[in-house]
């Protein structure tokens, strides 16, 4: 149970800690994770007063009124301007203050939700006015939001600013696919399955997909979708992340530092990316979108082929594809064996044995096998298995920005990404990006360009369009 602590959300009246932080927080409550000792500071532009601000976020509280009544009287706010000298002075009063009152020095956690032009001001300052020390007995930690950087450059030079004020075991660099209990859930089942880890190589499977993908468009995002675009978005973050987890060696030891250096080592064996191993696409009417150039060419859908140069992993391709309005909402890694021995089987069609690990829609994995028909003599069909991560657990799994929020006041950076970990995997897209493709137009309720099918079929693979039931494994 985490406690002695004041919880900072830097742009508290923003979507994200509205929409996700205070309801993450108004659980961890509900679920007894979080001690009677803290206080929750909330910090932002506008003019409110603690009132009037639980006010606010109550509108994004439903159930338990007991957690909100703990959360409402720990909860303050305080009017800082990011550009201000005064606010951070005032913030810092404010904190001693409130320690004072508790009759401790607490420990802090800062939680940047706001753009990213604001993270490296926000470090310098908490620096200036004593914000950011820790002491034997205390600590301070800092969490980034997404995105960290704009490039590899980008990246390096942020990193650089704010290990000038933070060290990075303070630092918590944010994906929030990381948080979620079926990514969480990669690394156990290759670990723990002896029937999954002997087969994990290239000698038994044939390609990897990692998928993601929406069936609406940019809708309010564009100013920021449109300078971005989907690779920048969600391919260097969570589909990379995914990508990490699926590919990298077991580590001897599941703590941050062993797993964090495996995915850094995942990454710097990836093979240069060449021209016609990436498809980018743009949806028809995207140029028409409130808030998108008339000329733009962001690209809204991406795939891509890679290659991991190790051993492991030797020939096996990694397909990785998002994008915007096509004609299924789903997030899974789909993984395909190579085709079954046949000898025995002559004259029968036997399909290839897959695993799907589903982040979304229904959260589980599903494994299809071959078995004999039922009064036919060796006539062979497909079957499934499955795991319903919800039938098993319950509906009440841990949100993503819970699970995090929860690690980062328990001090582990597991599921958080560290300095090199984040420039090489801008090192990757940078690549992509460096080609210069320009996006093909595609239709809305599609799967994107034609082209990315061709990509596929240059060795008979098609991409997996579907989310499985995991429930009942048809």
């Amino acid at each position: 149970m985490q406690n002695d602590f004041t919880f900072i959300i830097m742009g508290a009246t923003g979507d994200l800690a509205q929409k996700k932080l205070f309801p993450a927080i108004h659980r961890l409550i509900s679920k007894n994770k979080l001690g009677n000792d803290f206080s929750i500071v909330a910090v932002a532009r506008s003019e409110f007063s603690n009132e009037q601000f639980s006010e606010l976020v109550k509108k994004k509280i439903s159930g338990n009124e007991a957690a909100w009544k703990t959360l409402e009287e720990r909860l303050y706010y305080q009017k800082l301007d990011f550009d201000t000298m005064e606010g951070y002075e005032n913030l810092g009063k404010f904190l001693k203050k409130l320690d004072k009152k508790r009759n401790i020095k607490s420990n802090k956690l800062f939680y940047l939700a706001t753009l990213p032009k604001h993270f490296k001001g926000i470090a310098k300052n908490l620096k200036k006015f004593g914000l950011a020390e820790e002491t034997k007995k205390n600590w301070c930690r800092v969490v980034f939001e997404k995105p960290f950087g704009n490039d590899e450059i980008s990246a390096g030079k942020l990193n650089k600013e704010i290990r000038k004020v933070f060290a990075e075991n303070q630092i918590y660099r944010i994906d929030h696919y990381l948080g979620k209990e079926l990514v969480q859930n990669i690394g156990v089942l290759r670990g723990a399955n002896r029937i999954f880890s002997p087969l994990w190589n290239a000698e038994n499977i044939d390609h990897v997909q990692i998928n993601l993908l929406e069936n609406f468009g940019v809708e309010n995002r564009s100013n920021f979708y449109d300078q971005e675009g989907a690779m920048k978005d969600v391919g260097q973050n969570h589909l990379i992340q995914l990508l990490c987890l699926t590919a990298m060696e077991i580590p001897k030891q599941f703590n941050a530092k062993s797993i964090r250096d495996e995915k850094v080592k995942v990454l710097k064996s990836i093979r240069k990316i060449i021209g016609k191993n990436v498809v980018l696409g743009q949806y028809e009417g995207y140029t028409e979108e409130k808030g998108v150039k008339r000329n733009s060419n962001t690209e809204t859908f991406f795939a891509m082929k890679l290659f991991i140069d190790n051993k492991r992993w030797k020939g096996v391709p990694f397909y990785l594809r998002s994008g915007k309005n096509l004609g299924k909402k789903f997030a899974s890694i789909y993984i395909q064996f190579k085709e079954p021995n046949l000898s025995m089987f002559k004259g029968q069609e036997i399909l290839s044995n897959y695993l799907v690990i589903q982040i979304q829609p229904e959260d589980g994995m599903l494994v299809r096998l071959n078995g004999k028909a039922p009064g036919e003599k060796l006539k062979v069909m497909s079957v499934k298995m499955t795991f319903c991560h919800q039938c098993a657990f319950g509906p009440n799994s841990p949100e993503a920005y819970e699970t995090l929020i929860h690690e980062a006041l328990d001090g582990d950076q597991s599921v958080f990404i560290r300095a090199d970990e984040i420039e090489e995997s801008w090192k990757i897209i940078d690549q992509a990006i460096a080609l210069k493709k320009k996006p093909i137009i595609y239709s809305k309720n599609s799967f994107g360009p034609t082209e990315s099918e061709k990509m596929m079929k240059e060795k008979d693979r098609e991409w997996f369009n579907k989310s499985e039931n995991v429930v009942q494994g048809i």
